[in-house]
């Protein structure tokens, strides 16, 4: 007779990108991504391209207006920044918009949810900018499809110092003295700067905290800006290799401005207090069925064997119970 299958297992297969180091299963829409010179305010994404990012959105007479960005960790979990619910009411009201690139017409792809609860790091003391995260909990959990896809979270053992080929993105201003939101994401390429000198003298003169990365240029121009708080920086290694959330959006003097770069809180510093509110990332299972045929591109599977070994104890699982299942 049929083996039915554990659900946790089958939920597993449309999730198994957190196990592969595949860029066509991590951004499907987007297989080969090619940077094009920075430019003030970066370029327009094209649909699907970072399939992780979320706008966060208040409610407002005229309807919800975004506020903020945030990654997708798991079906039901946004990481974004603590600054963010400063002084911010109706947070029931609020609203995540996943799947989305211009946010004046969502399409069938995108889901919409509403906010079960926030979780600020209990050490977030403004206006201090240290520990400056949050978590949010969504009313409903996502399916991941080629627009929606959680993103690849940093844990202690992860080398993020290698991961030098950075992009930010989002529905930020594109002008520190603009206040409406762009309606299309945008995204940037930057460079990643040493602490040391991000610290130094003619540059924040130490006023950056431990735990955070600071990304963009040293002359200025290519900056995260308002309304792009909470969003990812998001790193990789080399073309064959997966973007990370390394760091998220938290704050800068001004937006552009030369030698003051954005200034991104780490993820992988914050790695156990995630998990310790949301459980492992990498077991997390999301309710979902829509991706359950063979990704694209997976005869490109290229992997680390940390990697590897995951994917094969997942293997191993299924195996054992297929053979339970004859006995």
């Amino acid at each position: 007779s049929r083996t039915t299958l554990p659900i946790e297992i089958l939920i597993n297969v449309c999730w198994l990108k957190l196990f592969l180091f595949l860029n066509a299963v991590l951004r499907p829409l987007a297989p080969h991504h090619v940077s094009s010179p920075p430019r003030r305010g970066g370029f327009d994404t094209m649909p699907g391209a970072w399939p992780w990012i979320v706008s966060l959105q208040l409610p407002t007479i005229t309807g919800h207006k975004h506020s903020c960005g945030g990654s997708l960790v798991s079906a039901r979990w946004i990481l974004t920044a603590a600054h963010c619910f400063s002084n911010k009411r109706n947070l029931p009201h609020w609203r995540a918009v996943i799947g989305a690139s211009k946010l004046s017409s969502l399409g069938p792809e995108v889901h919409v949810r509403f906010i079960k609860q926030v979780v600020i790091h209990e050490d977030y003391k403004p206006p201090q900018e240290a520990n400056d995260i949050a978590l949010m909990e969504l009313d409903q959990p996502v399916k991941c499809s080629d627009y929606i896809q959680p993103a690849c979270m940093p844990n202690a053992t992860t080398d993020v110092d290698k991961f030098n080929d950075c992009f930010i993105s989002g529905w930020g201003v594109l002008r520190d003295i603009v206040t409406v939101a762009s309606d299309v994401m945008r995204e940037a390429k930057v460079n990643r700067f040493a602490p040391a000198l991000c610290n130094s003298s003619n540059w924040y003169n130490g006023a950056v905290e431990p735990n955070t990365i600071c990304a963009g240029y040293a002359e200025g121009g290519v900056d995260s800006c308002q309304g792009d708080s909470g969003g990812p920086l998001m790193c990789k290694e080399n073309e064959s290799q997966p973007f990370w959330v390394i760091g998220t959006t938290s704050w800068g003097k001004g937006c552009g401005e030369a030698h003051h770069p954005g200034v991104y809180t780490s993820t992988q510093s914050f790695h156990e207090w995630i998990e310790k509110h949301i459980g492992p990332i990498d077991t997390v299972t999301p309710t979902t069925a829509a991706a359950l045929q063979a990704p694209q591109g997976a005869q490109d599977l290229k992997g680390s064997k940390d990697t590897v070994a995951t994917f094969f104890k997942l293997l191993q699982k299924l195996l054992h119970h297929t053979k339970k299942g004859k006995n």
